[in-house]
């Protein structure tokens, strides 16, 4: 697994689009879907400027992805998977148990559950095959969003270790110590010269990434180079001596957008220009037009003048001065009332008192009291008996009405109330009398209404608004309320002033025009704005082009960021640096293993930039297609070598899983493969997932052969749901010893339950059991009697069996035939004579049957035993 992982260290230096692109060729076999390579074109691109689509985001090639390095010497095995919650319909409560050491072989026809479990181990343990995902039940609703789980129990060193495994989770690193062998691990590629090279597990991404994904990215990015349009031949109308010209000429991906739109987009005032110099380029007699427009400005401006003059009267200033005058007349018209109701206080006064006369008669007493009567005191003077200084009588109550008098003459409020009338009719009297108009008669209305209807309607707006407001504050007088104050319309004076000033400029315009070199300069001002505003007229297809100019450029940009010269001869080195004499002659000697024998490697220098690295080639004839020079089978057996060899050179002895290994071989292939996977199980765990009945039974027959621990599970339906663990093989899988076991077994359990007056259910029981012993003797004669030269599975005869083929006696030969008549009268095969009423064995008969059965398969095997030594005896002497 060196490789892999020396490919992880080499990817951190790579852009996250390549990382990504690694990441998915190891999770799906090299095999990248149109939604994969899309994907990865749009996170190339993202890389050199361009927007990625939303949500799309490298998930860069990481530790998680691969297998860790175990650690020198250290052993973890499988011990059991259970729980397996949500894995396809496979029940919860199932435990599928591995022997730890030795070699276990699961079997499970189609159906079965058996890709459920081999698939959660291949995720659990970061198989290279992840294309194939787990998915819950697909019969259940409920359960269509669960994520599946499981419990793995591993064995570390020798101690357990229960790890938790769920699909859309990290698989655990100890998990991924355990190697998986499929259909995915084949690992041969032709070169450029044709020949049939090894390559390390792992670098077939990078050649993938190399040869295949970034050729089509290539392909891809070429095809967007083309299909972007960057000619200019639509524009050519923009040619000429202009700004808009010369930026034209210039026209790039390095043109600022700016500088195009500031160019394209005219103001008001510039197309207004255009207008005018238009016009009076083309005037007859530039001169006369001049007077004329002269004339208009003269008017425009007395109006611009005029038009303001009404507001004066009817501004806000203006409204609040005459709210003043009115409040100051409210406000002495109620304190005059109140004066003269203090004066009084009640009492019936003569007539006229307060008026003028009265107050002079009042003056001449307050004068009197103050220089002769009362002199040095303030008056009225009332203390100590003090006299009225008109009636000469004590004033006593009299007092109070004296200063009655005097506060009224003092405060002089009918005075002030007259004041403040005659300054309020003052005002009145200048806004009625002030002129409202704006200056604008009908003739000069129309004039104006030619050039600016909506100016017109303004001044009129104006104007009425003017008028209404002087209504208004006249009518406040009469209410005395100045709430709701009539809004002015705005202000046409500056309107009317840049009216004035564009026919001064026109009619500037027009008098340059008089003048041949004055007029050149107008007409190429003319031509710049006439530029331009062709340029605004085609202003977004001219930015459009300016932005494919500007994409096509980051294209172009973007083909250095494809080239693969850099990662070829990295993967070479690294290819180079796998490559050794001990993995040749591991992979040798593992073809060898396998009955390859035709196939041979051999070591091939090459120099890469003075650099020497190494290549292991197949020696073998060479063609165009890898499929032309090596079958599938022959494939599978270079994968099968690859894995074992590059297995022998690891340090460590760590468990293995195989999933279905022999598809697209022969039976003769199969047989070798069976062979090989029973050696390795010397040295490590060996799990087999199978299908296979052939296989099965070739696997059984090395096991046997070999003596090696083994432990056997098959799946099977039970109760409408696959996954259910069987121990040990399906009863036509088993071999003779398992049979006799459960034979005996089956006896036991008879015995134990057998009654006086057996009942149909026991004879049924019963019949069973000796369809199963004569099931079981035919095994016997097949393995033990003719030592399995000859078996049902096969369509070949292993000759080298028959050198231990030791023979019957008469006395084995009755016994079979026995054995065999008696099983052949009691099965339900044979509908017996109803007229006989024949009872079935007993069980204890049932026990003397199995112990004959026994008896034979102990004569024969302790015959070839005595054969065996006299002929080593023999040899030896």
């Amino acid at each position: 697994m060196a490789v892999i992982h020396d490919i992880l260290t080499w990817s951190q230096t790579l852009p996250d689009w390549q990382r990504d692109a690694l990441r998915r060729l190891l999770e799906k076999d090299c095999t990248l879907d149109a939604t994969d390579e899309q994907e990865i074109y749009s996170l190339f691109l993202g890389n050199h400027g361009f927007a990625v689509p939303a949500g799309l985001m490298a998930k860069p090639l990481n530790a998680t992805h691969i297998p860790v390095q175990v650690k020198a010497g250290e052993v973890i095995a499988l011990k059991e998977m259970k729980d397996l919650n949500d894995v396809n319909c496979i029940p919860a409560n199932q435990v599928l148990p591995f022997a730890t050491t030795g070699i276990t072989v699961i079997y499970g026809g189609n159906g079965s559950g058996k890709s459920g479990y081999a698939r959660v181990l291949k995720r659990a343990c970061r198989s290279r095959d992840k294309t194939e995902s787990v998915h819950p039940n697909a019969n259940d609703p409920a359960r269509a969003t669960a994520v599946p789980t499981a419990n793995i129990v591993i064995e570390v060193n020798g101690a357990d270790v229960s790890l938790t495994w769920s699909r859309d989770a990290v698989s655990p690193d100890r998990l991924s110590a355990i190697s998986v062998f499929d259909a995915k691990c084949a690992r041969a590629y032709l070169t450029e010269e044709q020949e049939v090279a090894y390559l390390p597990m792992g670098l077939e991404i990078m050649e993938a990434l190399a040869n295949r994904l970034i050729p089509a990215l290539s392909q891809k990015l070429e095809a967007a180079i083309t299909a972007v349009n960057t000619n200019k031949d639509a524009f050519q109308q923009l040619n000429g001596p202009t700004q808009v010209g010369a930026l034209f000429a210039r026209l790039s991906h390095e043109t600022p957008e700016d500088s195009i739109t500031k160019l394209g987009t005219l103001s008001a005032a510039e197309k207004l220009r255009l207008t005018q110099l238009n016009s009076a380029l083309a005037q007859v007699d530039p001169a006369a037009k001049s007077q004329e427009l002269s004339l208009a400005v003269q008017r425009f401006k007395a109006l611009g003048e005029a038009v303001i003059q009404p507001e004066k009267w009817v501004n806000e200033n203006s409204i609040a001065k005459l709210k003043g005058l009115d409040d100051a007349v409210v406000l002495t018209t109620q304190l005059e009332a109140a004066a003269a109701n203090a004066l009084t206080k009640g009492e019936e006064l003569l007539p006229g008192t307060g008026g003028p006369v009265w107050k002079a008669l009042f003056e001449a007493a307050r004068k009197f009291s103050t220089e002769q009567a009362y002199h040095g005191h303030d008056f009225p003077y009332t203390d100590n008996a003090a006299v009225c200084p008109l009636c000469q009588e004590v004033l006593n109550d009299g007092a109070d009405r004296l200063k009655r008098f005097e506060k009224y003459v003092k405060d002089d409020v009918s005075k002030k109330a007259k004041e403040a009338a005659d300054a309020l009719n003052v005002a009145k009297g200048k806004i009625e009398a002030a002129s409202m108009s704006v200056g604008m008669d009908a003739t000069l209305r129309a004039e104006i209404a030619t050039h600016d209807e909506a100016l017109a309607i303004s001044i009129d707006n104006w104007a009425e608004s003017i008028v209404k407001r002087r209504d208004w504050m006249l009518a406040s007088l009469e209410t005395h309320s100045w709430l709701n104050v009539p809004a002015l319309a705005p202000c046409p004076r500056s309107s009317i002033r840049s009216l004035a000033a564009r026919q001064l400029i026109l009619a500037r315009s027009y008098m340059k025009a008089s003048d041949p070199e004055a007029k050149k300069m107008l007409e190429a001002e003319r031509n710049e704005l006439a530029s331009r505003q062709a340029l605004a007229q085609i202003l977004q297809p001219m930015l459009d082009l300016l932005q494919r100019m500007k994409t096509r450029k980051l294209l172009e940009d973007a083909k250095s960021g494809l080239g693969t010269t850099a990662i070829s001869r990295k993967a070479k080195e690294l290819a180079s640096s796998a490559v050794s004499k001990d993995l040749k002659d591991a992979l040798d000697a593992e073809l060898v293993k396998l009955n390859v024998t035709h196939i041979r490697t051999k070591l091939k220098e090459r120099n890469d930039r003075g650099k020497m690295l190494l290549q292991l080639v197949l020696d073998m004839p060479t063609a165009k297609k890898l499929d032309e020079i090596l079958s599938e089978g022959e494939q599978r057996s270079i994968a099968l070598a690859s894995f074992f060899a590059e297995l022998s050179l690891a340090n460590h002895t760590c468990g293995i899983v195989f999933d279905d290994p022999v598809s697209s071989l022969d039976h003769w292939k199969r047989r070798d493969v069976a062979r090989r996977l029973v050696e390795e199980a010397r040295k490590r765990q060996v799990i087999v997932f199978t299908h296979d009945t052939s296989f099965l039974g070739q696997l059984s027959d090395e096991i046997e052969a070999a003596g090696i621990p083994s432990n056997s599970s098959h799946l099977q339906w039970l109760n409408s749901t696959p996954g259910n663990v069987m121990s040990g093989l399906p009863w036509d899988h088993q071999g003779y010893k398992e049979r006799i076991d459960k034979l005996e077994k089956t006896q036991t359990k008879l015995a134990k339950a057998w009654p006086a007056y057996p009942g149909e259910e026991d004879i049924r029981n019963m019949r069973s059991a000796y369809d199963g012993l004569r099931a079981t003797l035919e095994r016997v004669i097949q393995d033990v009697v003719f030592n399995g030269a000859v078996k049902r599975y096969r369509d070949w005869i292993r000759v080298d069996a028959l050198e231990e083929v030791v023979g019957f006696d008469q006395r084995e030969y009755e016994m079979i035939d026995k054995l065999h008549s008696r099983s052949s009268d009691v099965v339900s095969a044979h509908d017996p004579s109803s007229a006989k009423a024949a009872p079935v064995p007993t069980p204890a008969e049932l026990a003397n049957d199995i112990a004959s059965l026994k008896a034979l398969v102990e004569a024969t095997m302790n015959r070839r035993k005595l054969i065996k030594a006299a002929k080593a005896a023999k040899a030896k002497a």
